[in-house]
C-alpha cells in the first residue's frame, strides 16, 4: 500500500520548507560533484514562484518532502510555444524520502494536471552534464527535445506525451 501523498500550491508559509528541500538537494548533489542548483537555493525565486502560484509542495502521511514548480509555459527554456504543455522546474525530494518513488508519482500528478488542461506534453530541462538525472527522466519516458544554453550552463529538454487523461 502506497502512502498517501498530498500535492498542493504553496502558501506564503510553505517558501522556506521549499527552499530548505531545494538546498538539502543541491548540496547533495554538489557532494557528489554534480552542479543542479546553488546552495543555497535563492529564496527570492520561490517567493516568486509561489506568488505566480507555480510552486507545488508535497506531503506524505503529514511532513513536507517535496516541492516542485509547475508552470504553463516556459520560453526562457523552451522559446515561444503553443499552449501545449504543463512544464515542471526544480523537482526536489527530501533526501530522508528518496528511493519511495515520490518523483515518479510527482512528475505523474504533473501529467494529470497537463493533460486535464488539454495540453498534450510534460517538459522539464536537466543540466545537460547531469547524466544520471537525464537518465532518470528517460527511464519516465522522457525524451530530448533539444538544449537551451545560457551563459553559464546548458540544459537539456526532456518532454513526454501526458499519459494520464
Amino acid at each position: 500500500m502506497s502512502e498517501e501523498l498530498d500535492v498542493r500550491r504553496a502558501a506564503p508559509e510553505d517558501v522556506d520548507v521549499a527552499v530548505s528541500i531545494l538546498s538539502e538537494a543541491a548540496r547533495w548533489l554538489l557532494e557528489r560533484g554534480i552542479r543542479q542548483w546553488p546552495d543555497p537555493f535563492p529564496r527570492d525565486r520561490i517567493v516568486a514562484l509561489q506568488e505566480r502560484g507555480e510552486l507545488y509542495v508535497a506531503r506524505l502521511d503529514g511532513p513536507t518532502v517535496a516541492t516542485f514548480a509547475f508552470l504553463w509555459s516556459d520560453p526562457a527554456f523552451w522559446g515561444e510555444r503553443p499552449p501545449d504543455a504543463g512544464y515542471v522546474h526544480a523537482l526536489a525530494v527530501r533526501r530522508a524520502y528518496a528511493g519511495r518513488g515520490l518523483g515518479e508519482r510527482l512528475l505523474d500528478w504533473a501529467d494529470g494536471q497537463a493533460a486535464a488542461a488539454g495540453r498534450e506534453y510534460l517538459r522539464l530541462d536537466c543540466m545537460s552534464d547531469n547524466a544520471i538525472l537525464r537518465s532518470y527522466y528517460e527511464s519516465f519516458g522522457f525524451v530530448p527535445r533539444g538544449e537551451a544554453r545560457f551563459d553559464d550552463f546548458t540544459a537539456t529538454l526532456l518532454e513526454r506525451r501526458c499519459r494520464v487523461s
